[in-house]
């Protein structure tokens, strides 16, 4: 992974250090820790994997979180299965295409499980999924699950729908996500916009709402001469009600990674209090990191996790610098405390970021001081809403805190979507080239504090010199051709981007352009030129957004028809029973396959973009699949599972 680029370093820099050689011998324990932890995972998931993929079977499962799919009547679910026959280990499938059902109640029904496709194991496998399940029959409704997941998710239900009692859908959707970490109402536009203008993470539920509905906030309102008069008691006492509350928010939110951090920190401080510890934000965060990776070692692969607590030591050094720094003569203490805890926490999520290919936004320091101060009064106002909507007789009160709230979220919203429009709100990085701009940023910024150099000359050096990488990276990138395969290893996509446009040759279901969406996201696709439909009898509608649209199925029987686009240029063949496409990007040939395709002369290309489907009417060189086991692998067992390529016009490629 890249990350390994940023750990070796540091451990070699610590090592071999005069005065740290014991923080890298920690680091390296630490690390031995890691894949001690990670073994005993894995031998977990090898033993459900044993148990029950690649079989129908089933299953009597606890909802524990419910979204909207794509197609009226079903939902997105993720199930905990309870243990049977003898079973003791308890784990997690996801099924993208279920009939419907609310999150906390038991329902039975046979699913056909398999392993995640390799291309999305690592995030399934953070989130505690272990297998990822079709539904086929005979689904049942067993009632309300009495665990204290499912209580807190009926909770989360209620508080949700009487928060966005009589409010508009934007407002509503927003309110609930940041309230009550309820996203289901939430629209892509809206997410997207909040993205792109640096503020996506105040959709997430986390440390600043655990604070407020633990008294931390409310706690300034208190008058002065209250505070320093309560006792040792009372603060225990406060520390319990925190504890609770804290434990409250976590589940009603559904153990999201930073609420987690969050609720842990609440927790070690409240232990501190009742064992006279001085609070310590580092420690609480060490142990909320080690606490949630115990059951689970993947959960450091979670994108949540590791945006959290690099967002919280980048809080923690900026709040350091603006207490010790120098401050700026025309700026106010707390326009100056703002500035610097917003650029340290974006400084410290910009490699996740972009490590993870996701978008940086140019403007999230800006929209920082800009509304940020509009969180506090929009949560305070969203959580007195939704207590006050429970009760019929408080129905004046709500309305008033509903248009307050719904107001202020609407100003949130309009700052968002002006921003989102803003040349360069949305930058996206190869991820090698990312690893490289961090780890020189990196280095320079370790140099400048060795040398000692003055921040007025260093920062604007930084900031010149990641202008000038990140441009030419851009520059270097822009003409790059990806040719990946996404979803199920039994019915792959194929999305081929190049810059903001894209190509997708589609097969599966509601899994499969669930994994399309999330690729085209993170390539930076803006527009599909062309979506050609692959399956022969399609049972569920492809909804994917495209210019132009081609379904193989609606061909006549023995034509050909051919389409050009930017990333790549088409021909299609539809026979009896199947269909072939011969796609033609950077200089080299492909070719897909879907059903039976007997040909009088086989077709020669570079790459075989394989599938189930037999490729007897192909030649080819080399070959991108999900999988080395398809049958018609048998003589072949060797096969190598890469499912991206990267090609430049001018010559050169890389797998991945």
């Amino acid at each position: 992974m890249p990350f390994a680029a940023f750990f070796v370093p540091a451990l070699l820099w610590l090592l071999f250090g005069k005065n740290s050689r014991g923080y890298g011998v920690c680091l390296l324990l630490g690390a031995l820790a890691g894949l001690l932890l990670t073994a005993h995972t894995r031998q977990k998931l090898d033993r459900v994997h044993t148990a029950y993929a690649d079989r129908e079977v089933t299953l009597t499962a606890e909802v524990e979180e419910v979204s909207a799919s794509y197609y009226p009547g079903v939902v997105h679910a993720v199930l905990r299965v309870e243990p049977t026959g003898g079973e003791k280990t308890v784990f997690r499938v996801e099924c993208v295409c279920m009939p419907k059902c609310t999150a906390g109640e038991r329902v039975q029904a046979r699913f056909a499980l398999e392993v995640p496709a390799r291309t999305q194991q690592l995030s399934s496998y953070a989130d505690g999924i272990a297998l990822s399940g079709e539904y086929l029959s005979e689904m049942k409704h067993l009632g309300p699950c009495e665990s204290f997941r499912a209580k807190t998710a009926r909770l989360q239900r209620r508080l949700s729908a009487a928060l966005r009692k009589g409010m508009a859908q934007g407002p509503a959707g927003v309110l609930a996500a940041m309230v009550l970490g309820d996203r289901t109402h939430l629209s892509k536009d809206l997410c997207s916009a909040y993205r792109a203008a640096g503020l996506s993470h105040v959709l997430v539920v986390s440390g600043m709402h655990v604070s407020i509905l633990c008294g931390s906030v409310f706690a300034k309102y208190l008058p002065e001469k209250k505070k320093r008069e309560r006792g040792y008691a009372s603060r225990r006492r406060q520390a319990l009600f925190s504890a609770a509350m804290a434990l409250l928010l976590a589940g009603v939110t559904g153990l999201t990674p930073s609420v987690l951090r969050a609720a842990t920190a609440v927790w070690v401080s409240a232990l501190g209090v009742w064992l006279y510890g001085p609070p310590d934000a580092l420690t609480s965060l060490g142990v909320a990191g080690v606490w949630m990776t115990l059951g689970n070692s993947y959960a450091v692969c979670d994108i949540g996790f590791e945006l959290s607590f690099a967002a919280v030591l980048g809080t923690l050094a900026g709040a350091e610098l603006a207490r010790k720094g120098r401050r700026f003569p025309l700026l106010r203490n707390g326009v100056w405390e703002t500035l610097c805890v917003s650029a340290c926490a974006s400084a410290a999520t910009f490699p996740v970021l972009v490590l993870r290919g996701l978008s940086a936004s140019l403007y999230a320091l800006v929209s920082s001081v800009a509304v940020l101060w509009l969180v506090e009064p929009i949560l305070q106002l969203g959580l007195v809403t939704a207590l006050f909507g429970c009760w019929p007789a408080l129905a004046p009160l709500h309305r008033a805190c509903s248009l307050c709230a719904a107001t202020l979220a609407g100003c949130l919203n309009r700052w968002a979507l002006w921003v989102s429009g803003w040349p360069g709100a949305q930058i996206y990085f190869d991820t090698a080239c990312a690893a490289l701009i961090c780890l020189l940023l990196l280095g320079l910024g370790w140099l400048a504090y060795h040398w000692r150099v003055r921040p007025r000359v260093a920062l604007p050096c930084l900031v010149l010199t990641a202008a000038l990488a990140i441009g030419l990276g851009n520059v270097l990138n822009r003409e790059i051709v990806r040719v990946e395969l996404a979803g199920s290893r039994n019915a792959p996509a194929v999305v081929i981007t190049r810059g903001e446009s894209a190509v997708v040759l589609f097969r599966g279901g509601s899994s499969t352009q669930q994994a399309v969406e999330t690729l085209l996201t993170r390539r930076g696709a803006r527009e599909v030129e062309m979506l050609v439909d692959l399956r022969m009898n399609p049972r569920t509608p492809c909804t994917l957004e495209a210019r132009e649209r081609m379904a193989a199925d609606e061909m006549p029987r023995y034509t050909t028809r051919r389409a050009h686009s930017s990333p790549a240029e088409l021909e299609v063949l539809r026979v009896q029973n199947g269909c072939i496409v011969r796609i033609t990007a950077a200089g080299r040939q492909f070719a897909a396959l879907s059903g039976s395709v007997p040909l009088a002369k086989p077709v020669r290309v570079d790459w075989l973009l394989a599938s189930p489907a037999r490729p007897d009417a192909v030649r080819y060189t080399d070959c991108l699949t999900l999988s080395s086991a398809y049958r018609w692998m048998e003589e072949n067992a060797e096969t190598e599972t890469a499912s991206c390529l990267a090609l430049r016009p001018g010559g050169g490629e890389r797998l991945s």
